[in-house]
């Protein structure tokens, strides 16, 4: 029987070649009608034929739908047949809202056919580096606004030639209404500039950056949502430059190889880590190095891993038909703390002094967006380290939440990201790096904005979130936005966002408790001191600290996250004397910028008994490393720590009686950190290194997770779940989840955000959604 259906389709359907799928599929079926984008990113559908070929088609959109698309909801209204449709076409979009919850795709890795087109010849994409097709290319990076058309992206600059134009209008064709297709007539194009503008004369700007890379130059790559700095690996000298002129002296670079078996000749590969590194998000995997490393040691300096990625652009793809090096490094191209340059200008004007050729194009980058990095912890547990390219703008769903109002979280200082949470879904921004600086905040600001314009929200938030630090610059910004609209602000203590982000992606219930294991450097807690290492039993809304860390001194502020040897000196000085802790520590003197005179300086600080105290784990593993001479002055974040986990995963832990590192103090759980560190230094002088930093590692692990046991013991809580970056190491996660899982309770962990501050935003949004609800 003849029927008419209205078919509206939310998800992440456009961007992903579903209307031309559409389209196929809809005359294969003897359907009339159309299929057009609308602007709330929604596919709306209208067809007429016979009402079973419409249900079949149905059911084929939602079964065989193409690999990137995402649908969520297909909702169908039946109508009388009016037989108003000669044919099934595509429209032009509609400025239309029939639904709330679709948005576009991440940027897609270049597919194998385009691959297949820039690599043979007589092709007429032949080693064209802006090839796409439907399937792929750049998404979130090039648009400007939806619905995804072509005038609304960075494409709008290149009209497509009489050739690109027939194939866009070929159903049979893969680029049929593929929005950024182009070839060399018509569209983007390389130069290879000296850092002074000057371009330098070839007919092939990729063939001369690969020479000049091959020969230790360094070189400025721009590709689709950020500019690269590239070089070479097998040799120290360019990596030596790049260091100096980076001001990184030790920082591991992340790096990019042709192809998995070329990856597999200095790294260990899992089957896991294969399918995340040739995955359509083709993001950084951080990968256990092979034993007989080839690469110069300077890519990654005393770790025992290296981030590694496969080209995801044309452009990576033709370097690699010229460099014959195992692998680049391909890392931000930014002066330190600034956000990475994106324009043309913004290269010549910051990258001048740090490269000494830019490979630049003529095409507009809309969106700046870093790697992502993933590491694969044991169990297979898929932990996101940094979530940018190829996961935002996906929302996280969190379907237990009904809310109606629009949160706007600011995230932390360090790793951030900002959030917007509107009904059942957050959409954190792409990673925006450290904001101590204008610069980075403005980049904050300008994220957020766009997420709120590809969401189409046209009204101000109604409430807004963000770090209780006082003093940080994303604090500051929310309060600004907060006063000059007269909206709500709530300020979220660091570590009950860490884990609100965490409960929020397991989809714990607003009137669910758990017991939260909190790790990470530094967060500013409510009493005034600094947090780092925490039990708390949290529901969204609320907490209590159940237990945490010894609190220890910080003598001298922010200068103890510089130097470990700081934090070695205060968290012994409460349990030696002054010569018992200098006998014990003399033989790191030389890790302080003024030697044992500083020793001196630090002991009166300690008893001016007016300093920071702090409960972070991160200091406590900084002050390890220290005492283990693994590392004596941090030069990036997290680096005294991962070198300890470096040399630990070598080593087999002792086994020590963790309980009697547990005290109770004013009704809460402590695990005492002096002790500790005292009995590991003792243990050093009969044990080898690695298995000395095995044994604090896992003994540190065990006993924050037996405080959590004996809570959830206490209070009948059945969830225990650990957030916070000390949660990446490889380690610490799996005894805490061994020992969690050992005593018959469910352990939560984080697959969709990142355990660091880069989730802080989830938790954020989620909290202070729960405030203005009164969950």
């Amino acid at each position: 029987m003849p029927r008419a259906a209205t078919i509206n389709i939310t998800g992440t359907v456009q961007g992903v070649g579903f209307r031309p799928f559409i389209y196929r599929v809809a005359t294969s079926y003897g359907l009339k009608g159309y299929v057009t984008n609308l602007e709330d990113a929604t596919v709306e559908i209208k067809v007429e034929g016979d009402e079973q070929q419409i249900k079949r088609f149905i059911e084929f959109l939602r079964k065989e739908a193409p690999p990137v698309c995402n649908i969520e909801t297909i909702q169908i209204v039946w109508e009388p047949f009016i037989g108003r449709f000669k044919r099934f076409e595509i429209k032009r979009s509609k400025g239309e809202f029939v639904a709330y919850g679709s948005m576009l795709p991440p940027d897609i890795s270049i597919c194998s056919d385009c691959v297949s087109d820039i690599l043979t010849p007589g092709r007429r994409w032949y080693h064209y580096p802006f090839t796409v097709c439907a399937h792929c290319g750049p998404r979130f990076t090039s648009v400007y606004e939806l619905p995804y058309d072509r005038i609304r992206t960075n494409m709008k600059a290149f009209p497509l030639c009489p050739i690109c134009q027939e194939e866009y209008a070929d159903p049979k064709d893969r680029r049929f209404h593929a929005q950024g297709i182009c070839c060399p007539k018509c569209g983007p194009q390389m130069t290879l500039y000296t850092p002074d503008k000057q371009p330098v004369s070839t007919n092939n700007p990729i063939y001369e950056a690969a020479k000049l890379i091959g020969e230790g130059f360094i070189v400025a790559v721009k590709g689709i949502g950020g500019i690269h700095i590239a070089v070479r690996t097998t040799e120290d000298q360019p990596l030596i430059e790049l260091r100096k002129r980076r001001r990184r002296p030790t920082q591991p670079f992340a790096v990019m190889s042709p192809d998995l078996e070329t990856i597999k000749t200095y790294a260990v590969v899992t089957p896991l880590e294969a399918a995340l590194l040739t995955s359509w998000q083709k993001p950084i995997v951080t990968l256990k190095k092979a034993s007989n490393f080839p690469l110069s040691n300077l890519v990654a300096p005393e770790l025992d891993t290296i981030g590694v990625m496969l080209p995801y652009t044309g452009i990576h793809l033709m370097l690699f038909q010229y460099v014959k090096e195992p692998a680049l490094v391909m890392t931000s191209g930014n002066k330190p703390g600034l956000p990475m340059a994106i324009t043309n200008e913004e290269a010549f004007k910051t990258l001048s002094g740090i490269v000494d050729y830019l490979l630049l194009h003529d095409r507009e980058i809309v969106n700046r967006c870093d790697d992502s990095v993933i590491r694969v912890m044991d169990n297979n547990v898929v932990t996101l380290i940094r979530r940018s390219r190829g996961y935002v703008p996906t929302p996280i769903k969190i379907p237990l939440l009904e809310n109606e109002k629009i949160t706007f979280a600011f995230g932390a200082e360090l790793r951030n990201t900002g959030a917007i949470l509107y009904k059942d879904r957050c959409y954190l921004t792409q990673h925006i790096g450290d904001v101590t600086n204008i610069e980075t905040l403005q980049y904050l600001d300008q994220a957020l904005h766009h997420m709120q314009n590809l969401l189409k929200i046209t009204r101000d938030p109604d409430v807004i979130a963000c770090d209780l630090h006082p003093r940080y610059l994303t604090s500051r910004l929310a309060k600004e936005k907060a006063n000059e609209k007269n909206i709500p602000l709530i300020q979220v203590p660091h570590h009950h966002a860490h884990i609100a982000s965490l409960m929020a992606e397991n989809n714990i219930p607003p009137d669910q408790s758990i017991i939260g294991i909190a790790l990470d450097g530094i967060g500013f807690g409510p009493d005034g001191t600094f947090w780092g290492g925490e039990i708390l039993q949290a529901t969204y809304r609320m907490y209590t600290r159940q237990g945490s860390l010894k609190p220890q001194p910080m003598p001298g502020g922010d200068l103890c996250t510089y130097y470990p040897v700081r934090m070695l000196i205060a968290i012994l000085s409460s349990i030696l004397t002054e010569q018992e802790l200098s006998d014990i520590t003399s033989h790191v003197f030389h890790g302080l910028p003024h030697g044992e005179k500083e020793f001196h300086v630090i002991l009166q600080q300690i008893k001016k008994a007016n300093g920071i105290m702090t409960t972070s784990s991160g200091r406590f593993l900084d002050a390890v490393s220290a005492a283990m001479g693994l590392c004596y002055r941090r030069t990036y974040e997290g680096e005294p720590a991962m070198k300890l986990e470096a040399v630990a995963s070598m080593g087999r832990p002792a086994k020590l009686d963790i309980t009697t590192y547990i005290y109770t103090k004013n009704g809460k759980l402590l695990l005492d950190t002096s002790k500790l560190l005292y009995d590991i230094i003792m243990i050093s002088r009969d044990h080898n290194l690695s298995d000395t930093c095995a044994t604090v590692q896992h003994a540190f692990a065990i006993g924050m997770a037996e405080i959590a046991v004996q809570v959830a013991e206490k209070t009948g809580i059945n969830i225990i779940g650990l957030s916070g970056g000390v949660a990446v190491n490889q380690q610490i996660m799996r005894d805490i989840h061994e020992y969690i899982s050992s005593h018959k309770l469910n352990f939560i962990y984080h697959t969709k955000v990142p355990p660091g501050d880069g989730g802080i935003s989830l938790g954020q949004s989620i909290i202070a959604a729960a405030h203005e609800r009164d969950l």
